[in-house]
């Protein structure tokens, strides 16, 4: 018997995690997928379209793409409800902590992008739709006040940040911004099915900083994510000259392809619905990154400082018990896991480099 071909759209198609949730969806990856999905991503125009097809040219006839330039246009992804989905992974949204405007390109795109799209699937998604899976973060759930940690307990799902957009836009610290802006888009998300009460069920995947090999378009070091930037490749462009002064936003990490692979599994795991979900790995710090880094490529020690291997905690910074990740395990079975620092660290690395003799 043939198998069951579902239908995903996934947005922010062509960034950094979603692109590993393309190539789960359609590399099927995971040896429990037992539907063959038919997959459209949305990207901001067929040139990135092209881009994206032109790194993966396997992928030409598995994947379909959707066009929605801006994520704040009102109906923005109208124009992807030609078809009906039998599920909706949503990733786009902002990560940048260099902006003008905090409310502008952080705040406002994150909340009405994930509104916008939830009131057409709503309108339009028909009977068929089941599940949107939201990618949130742990930022959504930590106190951006406080170290990471509460009242001598480890984080869970029932905590919520306190950050709030006044708060955000009355900080220099544009990372503050990200996290109103992840925290507001979910709440706003979690208000909206309690009101209107659709068809379809939602999940939340709320990673903490996450770090892997890249499957999206990179024309250049200026074009690596975020967090891989901060966490990784500063230590190599000179940035990190002095690893003891280094400070994260956040101190815990998750690989990109255990993020990807929590964001499929939800869209048919029975437990997830109405849940969220935290999915983080474990510490990370400037020299457990540094270490790492010298460890494994001995030929790139001179481009990285080796700092204090005996200090693994940046001094100043209190680490309290830090996550419960349980309901992950919970929620996706015994064959669960997480991958190390050390592997994702190593997988990072490897790939920066790689792309590097393509750059030079």
């Amino acid at each position: 018997m043939a198998k069951s071909k579902e239908s995903v759209l996934v947005t922010g198609g062509n960034g950094f995690i979603a692109s590993h949730i393309v190539a789960h969806l359609i590399e099927a990856r995971l040896q429990c997928i037992a539907s063959d999905y038919d997959v459209t991503a949305t990207v901001r125009s067929s040139s990135k379209a092209e881009q994206f097809l032109a790194i993966h040219p396997a992928w030409k006839d598995k994947l379909n793409f959707a066009f929605v330039p801006e994520l704040r246009t009102a109906h923005a992804f109208e124009k992807c409800f030609d078809k009906q989905y039998d599920f909706i992974v949503h990733t786009a949204s902002p990560v940048a902590f260099k902006v003008e405007d905090v409310q502008r390109d952080l705040i406002d795109p994150a909340v009405q992008g994930t509104l916008g799209l939830l009131e057409s699937a709503t309108r339009l998604g028909g009977t068929r739709l089941k599940r949107f899976v939201l990618l949130g973060s742990a930022v959504s759930v930590l106190n951006s006040f406080e170290e990471e940690g509460v009242a001598g307990r480890a984080y869970t799902e029932d905590d919520w940040n306190p950050v709030t957009a006044e708060d955000a836009t009355k900080s220099p610290d544009a990372v503050l911004g990200y996290n109103a802006g992840k925290k507001l888009a979910e709440q706003a998300a979690w208000t909206f099915m309690a009101e209107n009460k659709p068809a379809f069920d939602l999940t939340v995947i709320n990673p903490d900083i996450v770090i892997g090999p890249m499957l999206q378009p990179l024309s250049g070091p200026h074009s690596i994510n975020e967090t891989n930037r901060f966490a990784i490749y500063n230590f190599l462009d000179g940035t990190y000259s002095d690893v003891e002064s280094v400070k994260f936003p956040y101190y815990h990490f998750v690989d990109v392809r255990d993020v990807a692979r929590a964001h499929v599994l939800a869209m048919t795991a029975a437990k997830a619905s109405n849940k969220r979900i935290l999915v983080v790995s474990g510490l990370i710090t400037p020299q457990l990154v540094a270490t790492y880094i010298r460890e494994r490529f001995p030929e790139l020690k001179e481009r990285v400082a080796s700092g204090n291997p005996s200090r693994t905690v940046p001094e100043g910074v209190a680490l309290l018990p830090g996550w419960d990740v349980s309901r992950s395990h919970e929620v996706f079975g015994a064959s669960w896991s997480y991958r190390g620092l050390e592997e994702s660290v190593a997988d990072t690395v490897g790939d920066i480099v790689r792309h590097e003799r393509e750059w030079t």
